[in-house]
């Protein structure tokens, strides 16, 4: 993703036009996996000792308020991760092992959801799946 790009979405998203908003989000979008606060700042703590953790929190909570990026919880994490949002519904599939997380896209419930509101009169708003198991790196060394 371009800056330019960047700096739109933060403007956008009626947020001030910070380095620290702009980095975040070039990171997550580039990033090939999910990202906790922490590996984040770690990320700019190398290239910015001045950077604190509290302002990497309150950064990602503005910028998962504006939804700009997406707070993932995982039952087995005790970390909060954060990833960009590519406006892309998706699920997860979770190594029991070496707790590599891998994103899959394509849900199959969307028909399911629309049936189960019709019949219920529940109105969904959202899931989540994940599965967990061995990834085929871990399989190998079983």
């Amino acid at each position: 993703m371009k800056k330019k790009n960047i700096w739109s979405m933060i403007t956008d998203a009626g947020l001030k036009k910070t380095k620290i908003r702009m980095n975040i989000i070039d990171l997550l979008e580039k990033s090939n996996r999910l990202l906790s606060a922490q590996d984040i700042y770690n990320n700019f703590y190398e290239k910015d000792d001045s950077m604190n953790l509290s302002t990497v929190y309150r950064t990602l909570e503005k910028l998962v308020e504006a939804k700009i990026i997406n707070k993932i919880h995982l039952e087995q994490e005790t970390q909060i991760l954060y990833e960009f949002n590519h406006d892309e519904h998706h699920h997860f599939l979770i190594c029991k092992s070496c707790n590599k997380i891998t994103p899959i896209y394509g849900c199959p419930l969307h028909d399911y959801e629309k049936e189960l509101m019709k019949e219920t009169g529940f109105m969904i708003t959202s899931h989540k799946i994940e599965f967990y198991g061995y990834c085929i790196d871990c399989q190998k060394n079983m």
